[in-house]
């Protein structure tokens, strides 16, 4: 009887975690980090909820205020559960293989790089986040900033 009390208590608190990721409004974050010149580099991310079907839009970016030689954004999908992570309707360089981890360098006066497209996660996925790298080389120095959601 002790175990069945357990087991309930567990997949109750399970079942409020998933209804508390779920909820209507978009999960996002950002990281800043600065040159010798006080010039910023921003990561950016952005995931909308993620629905029953456990999928949902995302937006990542790298963004700066000037052109720098080039600017990169490396943006790597995790999840909190079993099974994988796939990504469609993005162009990108898949990172060793991996097609949820993600990377696009622009080069030739772009200020920023940008991706965009749908993440999903198979049964079993409590959580899905990502961690974006937005890295640059400008004014002589190489800079990376972070976000993680």
């Amino acid at each position: 009887m002790k175990v069945r009390s357990i087991v309930a208590t567990t997949v109750a608190a399970l079942s409020l975690m998933l209804a508390g990721a779920t909820g209507a409004s978009a999960t996002s974050a950002s990281g800043t980090a600065y040159f010798d010149n006080g010039q910023p580099i921003t990561a950016n991310f952005w995931i909308q909820p993620i629905a029953d079907n456990a999928c949902g839009n995302f937006s990542s970016s790298a963004v700066m205020n000037v052109a720098p030689n080039y600017i990169t954004n490396d943006t790597k999908f995790y999840q909190v559960g079993v099974g994988s992570v796939t990504v469609a309707g993005v162009t990108a360089s898949v990172v060793g293989g991996d097609p949820a981890h993600l990377q696009w360098t622009n080069s030739g006066g772009a200020r920023g790089s940008y991706m965009s497209g749908r993440v999903c996660g198979t049964f079993g996925t409590f959580y899905l986040g990502a961690d974006v790298t937005a890295s640059a080389f400008y004014y002589g120095n190489y800079r990376q900033a972070a976000a993680h959601v």
